[in-house]
């Protein structure tokens, strides 16, 4: 059987207004520019010290914040009158639900 594996990717967002690292000892990073290869962050930095030859992606930020996705274990996602149903087994839809990203 032959296992047929995706062409290789190459994302690049510039343009970053403000990159947010997610970590307390380092909050902000100094780059405007994220490199990403076959899925995974390559790179962080500025624009003109990063290889975005051959990108199949590129994305302009236009000067807007990035984050790394958030995932916060203890909430009650609700949207007006529907609330999903909470049970053991059924939670991590239940923060889809509410918008929590990984």
């Amino acid at each position: 059987m032959t296992h047929l594996r995706p062409p290789p990717t190459k994302l690049v967002i510039r343009n970053i207004g403000l990159l947010l690292s997610g970590a307390t000892e380092r909050p902000i990073l100094d780059a405007d520019t994220i490199l990403a290869e076959n899925g995974k962050i390559t790179a962080i930095g500025r624009n003109k010290d990063i290889n975005a030859e051959g990108a199949t992606t590129i994305i302009d930020a236009n000067g807007t914040t990035v984050t790394p996705g958030l995932i916060d274990s203890h909430v009650h996602p609700v949207a007006g009158d529907w609330t999903p149903r909470q049970n053991q087994i059924g939670w991590i839809d239940s923060f889809l639900n509410g918008g929590v990203t990984t």
